[in-house]
Formats: C-alpha cells, structure tokens, sequence
C-alpha cells in the first residue's frame, strides 16, 4: 500500500494523520489564558464567599443542598487553578477569602433571592467559561475550563430545577407561535431612530427580558448592600447604582409593556432589615463593579441582536449610564487601595530609561 492508499485508509478510520505528543509545561502560556484565569479566580473567590453565607443560613433542605453545590463547586474550581498558577511560578491573586465572609452574619437575602441570584452569577460565569475555552490553546487549560463549563451547567441545571418546583421560577413571556414562514420585503422593518411601529419579534424580546431580569437581581443586591456597607461614601456609590437600575428596568419594561407583554417580577422585598454586613467593604464593592461589567457586556450582545432603530438608541443610551458609574466604582477601589492589579505586560519604556 502507498503513502496515499495509507492516508486514506487511517481518514477513513477516524485515526488522525499525525498524533503530536507534547508536554504542556513547554509551551508557553498565553496573555488570553492568563486573563481567564485570573477573572476566574477572582469571580469563584467572590462566588465562595457569598455561597458561604447563603449556605449557612439556608433552612430549606432542597435550597440548602444546590447552594452547598454551588459552594463545592466553586471551592474546587479555586484549588484547580492555583494548582495551574504553582505550575507556570504565577503568584496567586490575593483575591477574597474567610476575612472577607462572615458566615454567622444575620441574614441579608431571603433563601429564594440567593438561589436566584446564584443563577444568574452562574450564567455569566458560564458564558466566560465558553470563551476561556475557545481562547485557552494548551490542553491542560482547555480540559480545565471544559470541567468547569459542566460544572456550571450542573449548578444551572439544578438552581433551575429549584425554582420551577418551588413556583418562583422567572419565566419569559409567551408569544403566540407562526403558522408559517415569513420574509420580509419592506425596509421600514427596522423603524427609525424617533420610534417604530412593527412590533418586537423574539429574539428581542428575549434579549430585553434577559437583561430585565438581571437588572432585577442586581437592583435589590445593591439595596441589600447599602443597608449593610460600613462606608458612608460606598453607601452613596450603592444607593446611585439602585436608582439607576431602576431607571432601566422602567426604560426596559415600558417597552415590553406597549406590546402587552410582561417584565420579571421586582425582587426587592427578598432583603431583609439586616444592618450586619456578612461582607467586607472590599468585597461589596468589587463585586458591585464586576456586575456592572456583566451589564456592560450583556448591552453590547443585545445591540448586535437588536433590529429596531429606536431600541438600539435606548440601549447605546443605557450603556453610556453603566459606563459612567463603572467609572465611579473603579474610582472608588483605587482610592481605598482595594483594586488589585490585573496581569499586565512588561513596560519596556521604564526598563530602557
């Protein structure tokens, strides 16, 4: 048999040409590998400490049991990639841990709230966990960021489940379903920048309640946590940051509402009147302003799915809001010296001069 007859017959068996054998700690790592893990080890840190206060005052044993999931799920995640950092001679992030939580804290969210609030954290850390992986090019990152996509989906799987059985799940509104297929001929389809009169189709819908229902989340998370922050200058930065969700969550529901459809349920009443914060200053505030980066991107990937003029004007003016009081928050971290220095590259400019 020749060279070609013996291509063909490996393709054909489904064995690849050539099986390169490597050893992972000779290839470099990359810039995107180090960003994802280091954003996911500062998320899964925050993640641990707030999963450790919810558990520990969880009284509901099917609402205690997916938090303690989520606990273990992210506790794990955390010593995987410091294995990955002591293997590359990366320092650890200092990150949050036990002085962060106070575990024995009075409550500051009803159970419901933490198993919603725990979804939709879970959500967004999915989505970065997909991206880690397209991006990651050693192998050893990859099969960890694809642990971690099946561990979060684990967690969503289950906090939905929860949710459903116990009554409270957020469901997207209905819409009737076409009895055919459609195309569309006339280019006042997309409307004008002063208003639209077609009405919303599906994927904007969908895009409009999904950020609804966040904003919903994080609304009540910054009342909670301007109850509790021992700071008077962050209580400001929270209380700002809730008359501004709120602002949106109008803005959003309102055009919803004009086509007869509902929003999410507002959630604030899931606080409680605790004045005990179970979280450090540093932590409230990092965590405030990573949230609004996820707001900031789930603006952005609904600007690529909006196809009405009007709403791709409401939504680049919503973003410039976030934009603004994502500014304050980082400023606020800098000033408290609480911002730790995310990797960066050599500055050859000072090492020359």
């Amino acid at each position: 048999m020749d060279n070609l007859q013996q291509n063909n017959s490996v393709e054909q068996n489904g064995v690849p040409f050539v099986s390169a054998q490597h050893n992972v700690t000779d290839i470099p790592i990359t810039v995107a590998e180090i960003n994802h893990l280091w954003s996911t080890y500062m998320a899964e840190s925050m993640a641990c400490c707030f999963q450790k206060h919810i558990v520990s005052m969880a009284k509901d044993p099917d609402y205690h049991s997916v938090m303690q999931s989520a606990l273990d799920l992210s506790s794990r995640n955390l010593t995987m990639i410091e294995n990955i950092f002591k293997s590359i001679q990366h320092p650890i992030p200092e990150a949050f841990g036990e002085k962060d939580v106070n575990s024995i804290a009075p409550r500051l969210f009803d159970e419901t709230y933490g198993i919603m609030y725990t979804r939709s954290m879970t959500k967004y850390i999915f989505q970065n966990h997909y991206l880690a992986f397209t991006e990651s090019t050693r192998s050893d990152i990859r099969q960890l960021f694809d642990g971690f996509i099946d561990g979060s989906r684990d967690i969503i799987r289950r906090t939905d489940d929860v949710l459903l059985a116990k009554g409270v799940y957020p469901k997207t509104p209905y819409i009737a379903v076409p009895d055919r297929v459609e195309f569309i001929h006339d280019k006042d389809y997309f409307g004008s920048f002063l208003g639209a009169e077609r009405t919303l189709n599906a994927l904007e819908i969908s895009n409009i309640f999904s950020i609804l229902e966040f904003k919903v989340i994080i609304k009540a998370l910054k009342l909670g946590f301007a109850q509790v922050v021992k700071s008077d200058e962050i209580r400001n930065f929270f209380n700002q940051g809730a008359k501004l969700a709120e602002k949106h969550i109008n803005i959003l529901r309102s055009i919803l509402e004009k086509e007869g459809l509902p929003g999410p349920e507002i959630v604030d009443y899931r606080v409680t009147d605790s004045k005990e914060s179970p979280f450090s200053d540093r932590l409230l505030l990092f965590h405030t302003t990573t949230v609004i980066a996820y707001i900031l991107t789930a603006y952005g990937t609904g600007l690529s799915r909006m196809m009405r003029k009007d709403i791709v004007v409401t939504y680049t003016k919503l973003m410039a809001d976030i934009l603004s009081i994502s500014k304050d928050g980082a400023n606020l971290l800098i000033s408290y010296g609480w911002l730790e220095k995310i990797p960066e590259t050599v500055n050859r400019k000072a090492l020359t001069h």
